[in-house]
């Protein structure tokens, strides 16, 4: 069976009994990184030594193995392969997404574990989504961003959005830009790290918020 494995996203102990155990009797693991799970599990004390699969080579989905992984495992369902990222849950705005369709596609069964991800705490600790909200992951790069952002100002709910630290000015820049000045903003930093930070303000006082080229950020901006 496929299992869509959460790993910590900042403190190691953030993970689960649940992924515990797989990584103790996984066969393979389909990681965006060999080396970064490697040194989890090495940190984990899990002695297991499972082959590791990239999910990407040469900024390319690796299609070829891992659809060799998923054939085999759909001849021989017992196998355990796990999915992985470098953090968080599998599937959002990474290509674990396409993992989990190709396995879908092949009638492959799959469970996702429960466990770390940024975007659950990000709006807990907004506290400015109730209910109802939108995610957009990581704003596109070129085509399609100012698309977005007229999307994100007219929006009834609040979105929540991922952000690299490479374009996080960039982005302070463009939510002054483009959104009213009173609308409300969180941005939290490092979730579950030792230097986890939380600042929520408005539009308008973003220019006081003391960014740092460092971290990993979630965004949540109030509805319109």
């Amino acid at each position: 069976m496929l299992f869509v494995v959460p790993t910590p996203i900042g403190n190691l102990g953030d993970v689960t009994l649940r992924s515990l155990e797989i990584f103790k009797t996984a066969n393979i693991i389909l990681t965006e990184d060999g080396r970064v799970t490697s040194k989890l599990l090495t940190l984990l004390e899990i002695t297991n030594k499972p082959r590791y699969i990239n999910l990407i080579k040469n900024h390319n989905f690796n299609f070829e193995p891992i659809n060799k992984v998923l054939q085999e495992l759909k001849t021989n369902p017992e196998q355990m392969v796990a999915l992985v990222t470098d953090a968080g849950t599998p599937g959002l705005s990474d290509p674990g997404f396409e993992v989990i369709n190709m396995a879908r596609e092949l009638e492959i069964g799959y469970t996702v574990l429960p466990g770390a991800n940024a975007l659950v705490p990000a709006i807990v600790a907004s506290n400015l989504v109730s209910k109802d909200f939108r995610f957009y992951g990581f704003l596109p790069l070129k085509k399609g961003r100012e698309t977005a952002w007229k999307e994100i100002a007219s929006s009834e709910v609040p979105v929540v959005l991922y952000e690299s630290v490479h374009r996080m000015e960039k982005f302070i820049l463009e939510a002054q830009k483009n959104l009213v000045p009173i609308r409300k903003i969180s941005i939290l930093k490092d979730l579950s790290k030792m230097y986890e930070d939380y600042w929520v303000g408005t539009v308008k006082e973003l220019k006081n918020y003391q960014f740092k080229d460092k971290g990993e950020f979630a965004v949540v901006v109030d509805k319109s």
